[in-house]
């Protein structure tokens, strides 16, 4: 028996929770963090907090559909379940490495290049 359709029904519904609601978390906070970085010159932190998100949903979009595509045959219940936890585990871990990466550069180009306005 293929397992591959639950694993999908299973995996889908979690990435996209994921996705919004941490993706609306990091918008909601992110601001008031560029805010601070920023000065509070809210022309620059609107569109730069926007173009983090849509990065942000870009990424776990395509890591979603490349997960999907590089499945194998899911034949057993813990191989599903491994499977899932390895995906799941894997974009949650690398958006993690990507939200602290542009906290520090973020942080690294607004501290040694002050804002002038």
């Amino acid at each position: 028996m293929n397992l591959n359709i639950l694993s999908y029904g299973i995996y889908l519904p979690i990435i996209i929770v994921i996705t919004v609601k941490i993706g609306w978390m990091f918008y909601t906070h992110g601001e008031i963090f560029l805010l601070h970085l920023f000065q509070h010159h809210i022309a620059i932190v609107k569109p730069i907090n926007n173009i983090l998100l849509t990065g942000y949903y870009l990424v776990n979009i395509g890591y979603a559909i490349y997960a999907i595509a590089q499945w194998e045959s899911i034949l057993t219940i813990p191989q599903m379940l491994n499977i899932l936890c390895g995906h799941l585990g894997s974009i949650i871990i690398g958006l993690a490495i990507l939200h602290y990466n542009n906290v520090f550069w973020l942080n690294y180009l607004v501290k040694s290049k002050p804002l002038k306005l």
